[in-house]
């Protein structure tokens, strides 16, 4: 896990699908000595990182963040995480040289992310009829990740719906086009 003193110095923008609520980020087995979430995000914020929160909850993003808020229907990650990488492969701001030196099988999941495989490429158009967020924001969020020092964090609650791993598996890939693990 990055330490927060590495994200408040070095990261421009945190995207975090499912929020981060200060209230239950620090679970440990047999508890947790100090509390040290809040006065973390604070130093971040202080820093200059802003933040993106993706989920329906309000409660589950801090407040003093001043996070801009996507709001998809429920148990629909997956898709708007394939139509932002969607965007970054149609408008060539992936990053062709970490995905040749560090994944394996990007080919595979480009075929299926143009609609190659199965005649439906998952664009920012579709993700949108699907999860509800507008086309235009997605591409935008797209473009701000690929043109920052970004950082993706996706809470346990997205694996607790249908197929929840799928989320697991965009958000890895996705951070893996931005180059950014």
């Amino acid at each position: 896990q990055t330490d927060w003193r590495s994200i408040a110095e070095n990261t421009r923008l945190v995207v975090a699908f499912g929020g981060m609520p200060p209230r239950n980020s620090q679970i440990a087995a047999g508890g947790q000595g100090s509390h040290s979430t809040e006065g973390s995000l604070k130093r971040c914020r202080e820093n200059g990182v802003e933040f993106v929160y993706v989920g329906p909850v309000t409660s589950d993003m801090a407040d003093f963040l001043g996070a801009e808020w996507i709001r998809p229907l429920p148990n629909t990650d997956t898709a708007l995480m394939l139509g932002l990488a969607h965007t970054l492969l149609a408008e060539g701001l992936e990053d062709r040289k970490f995905l040749e030196r560090y994944t394996t099988g990007f080919p595979r999941f480009r075929g299926y992310l143009t609609g190659e495989s199965d005649g439906e490429p998952k664009s920012a158009d579709w993700a949108a009829a699907i999860s509800g967020v507008e086309a235009a924001t997605i591409r935008r969020l797209a473009r701000r990740l690929a043109g920052t020092r970004s950082l993706l964090t996706i809470s346990w609650s997205l694996q607790r719906g249908d197929h929840g791993e799928q989320s697991y598996w965009a958000a890895i890939t996705l951070a893996a086009m931005l180059g950014q693990i």
